[in-house]
């Protein structure tokens, strides 16, 4: 017992001493893109993004939501609450998003691409799209006093 003891004490003292090689931590080559998206940090605000856009039931623009990425979200016209449960949305989002980034990225700046998903849409466009497309869905206008028209619709100008 004592020989063990010792043999146990000897090996780990001679071993333990010299300093490991670091290994590279290999990258999973089997995850997908849209595992990666889902954690990516900036998304951490997708739910509370989602919830808001629900709850005011008006257009809410998360921007950046990846670098020069911006998504709109919003109730589609004619549709009645109660909309999907937010993990719902939350997964359509990010494969909205990932579905939008296979597309040609001309398009994500002449207009971006639509997605709905039970009565809820999501337009994911380029940030250097923003000032174009927010005014047509009524999104980033800052028009106060009595002249505000069509308050809370969320329906682009040419579907009216």
């Amino acid at each position: 017992m004592r020989t063990l003891c010792f043999l146990q004490f000897f090996f780990r003292r001679m071993f333990m001493s010299f300093p490991r090689k670091r290994r590279r931590a290999s990258a999973p080559s089997e995850e997908s893109f849209l595992a990666v998206l889902r954690q990516f940090k900036p998304f951490c605000q997708l739910d509370t993004k989602i919830a808001r856009a629900r709850a005011q039931d008006e257009p809410v623009l998360y921007a950046h939501v990846l670098p020069g990425l911006d998504v709109l979200l919003c109730s589609v016209r004619g549709a009645q609450p109660p909309y999907p449960a937010v993990d719902d949305l939350r997964r359509r989002c990010i494969e909205s998003i990932a579905n939008a980034l296979e597309q040609p990225l001309d398009g994500l700046e002449n207009g971006g691409y639509w997605y709905e998903a039970n009565g809820f849409g999501f337009l994911v466009f380029a940030s250097r799209a923003r000032a174009r497309i927010l005014p047509e869905f009524g999104a980033g206008v800052t028009e106060r006093g009595p002249r505000r028209q069509n308050a809370g619709d969320a329906t682009p100008r040419s579907l009216r």
